[in-house]
């Protein structure tokens, strides 16, 4: 009987391309949500290369789909410990697994290791803090969760690292936190974060803005657009640009509110994202029409409307060079900042 078996697995080895298209079977069935079935491809694809990265890990997926997550967190765990595959994603599984399965302590363990060595990919980057932040609220971390009341209070080194990693997404919601943190050291972070060079132009102003929220006095020197400016933030609230902004908006109400609500909306949009990037300088030229009718065009080239087009380009036909010129500034503007809801920064 042995030498059947025997037998028939050294000639189910000879067909070319087998394991291959035992994981595929297996891939297929996963996404089908039938963990069965690809758990028993993956396990006859074992047998051929136990030490394949991509039968191991779909092995481990197919033991998620059946719930089976203990034995899925073992194999992740053993992935992880042999180095196997992708780290990374081993390790983001491997964290989510024990999310479900209510491990929090262990989450806070692993990711203050990981986390404080600061080499891991950006893009793992936002979901790893926010699986971070969560397990430490479920196990009543003091350190994360408390008050910031005192002066005195230290900041969670976590929000500090988030503030200095290359994700905005991670900058955001830090600098949001901190603006909530009454404490000088949170106000310190702050200006050190607009003090650096390149910084993206919306994170500034959201910076800016947690300032001015925070009254602080201290003189910041802002740069965007080769344009330099010192402002004390607590001095924002008088700044000339929100009058500047309110006129443009009047101008885009009367000639698109009540016509085209839409269109109006949009050239909203456009506006408030424009200005805020640009905040707290205001735009050139000092013209509030010429900014209306440019944010006016940006929505009309979104909707496709060639008739506007038309004669917007012939409303400003003395200065149509300029005109197109600050329509691609403001496009390309858009496309490279980062994207936020300004509804809480500009109200």
């Amino acid at each position: 009987m042995d030498k059947r078996k025997n037998a028939k697995n050294e000639n189910i080895i000879l067909y070319p391309g087998l394991v291959k298209r035992l994981i595929e079977k297996g891939m297929d069935a996963l996404k089908e949500k039938d963990g069965k079935s690809a758990y028993q491809f993956f396990l006859s694809a074992e047998e051929h290369e136990p030490d394949n990265s991509q039968i191991l890990f779909g092995k481990m997926l197919s033991l998620v789909e059946l719930g089976r997550l203990e034995e899925a967190v073992e194999h992740t765990d053993s992935l992880l410990r042999g180095d196997i595959g992708d780290y990374y994603e081993n390790l983001q599984v491997h964290i989510s697994l024990l999310v479900q399965l209510g491990k929090y302590q262990e989450v806070v363990n692993i990711l203050d290791a990981v986390l404080s060595e600061g080499n891991f990919p950006a893009h793992y980057a936002e979901s790893f803090y926010q699986l971070l932040h969560f397990s430490r609220q479920m196990v009543g971390d003091t350190e994360w969760n408390q008050p910031f009341d005192s002066l005195d209070d230290p900041i969670p080194s976590e929000l500090m690292t988030m503030l200095e990693s290359s994700s905005l997404a991670l900058q955001s919601k830090a600098i949001q936190q901190l603006k909530e943190i009454t404490n000088s050291e949170a106000t310190k972070a702050l200006v050190d974060f607009l003090h650096k060079p390149n910084q993206d132009y919306v994170l500034q102003s959201m910076a800016l803005h947690a300032l001015y929220e925070k009254d602080c006095e201290e003189v910041i020197h802002i740069e965007k657009q080769g344009r330099k400016m010192k402002v004390v933030p607590k001095q924002l609230g008088t700044i000339y640009q929100h009058d500047f902004q309110d006129k443009i908006l009047d101008y885009l109400s009367d000639e698109l509110e009540h016509v085209d609500p839409l269109l109006y909306d949009i050239a909203k949009q456009v506006m408030t994202t424009y200005m805020w990037a640009l905040y707290p300088f205001i735009p050139e030229p000092l013209d509030e029409k010429f900014w209306a009718d440019v944010f006016h065009y940006c929505a009309v080239i979104r909707m496709g409307l060639e008739d506007g087009i038309e004669r917007l380009q012939e409303s400003n036909h003395d200065q149509l060079e300029l005109f197109l010129e600050k329509v691609e500034e403001v496009k390309e503007l858009e496309a490279l900042t980062y994207q936020i809801d300004t509804t809480d920064f500009t109200s």
